[in-house]
């Protein structure tokens, strides 16, 4: 699997190079990486994210520096290198030991991608 972190936003330009007043969100390169996903959500996962939290899985890492946020994104049954992201993290939950995040599975098409 693999993770990128938000990296602001660009705006986008026309063939003349004129603004059009849209905007693309950037992620950093994707860094892949090993960690314990779930094959779906379950009891304990429900308790300590909360009944009103949706998400799909989660995954547990020991990697306790790594700033994960709700604005990272996951390519989890997806390949970084030749699709977009398919996972988003929903909910961040820290113990001295571990973090567990909350996925939420999203639909992106290459265009939406960071290329």
């Amino acid at each position: 699997m693999a993770y990128a972190f938000y990296d602001g936003v660009e705006e986008l330009y026309d063939e003349e190079g004129n603004l059009t007043g849209e905007y693309r969100v950037k992620y950093t390169p994707p860094v892949y990486t090993l960690m314990n996903v779930s094959g779906g959500r379950g009891q304990a996962d429900i308790a300590m994210f909360g009944l009103t939290q949706t998400f799909g899985r989660t995954a547990t890492t020991e990697d306790l520096c790594t700033p994960f946020n709700t604005e990272t994104v996951f390519w989890i049954e997806t390949d970084p290198r030749t699709e977009p992201f398919d996972y988003r993290v929903a909910a961040v939950s820290r113990t001295i030991n571990q973090v567990v995040l909350a996925l939420a599975e999203v639909e992106v098409s290459h265009e939406d991608d960071n290329d």
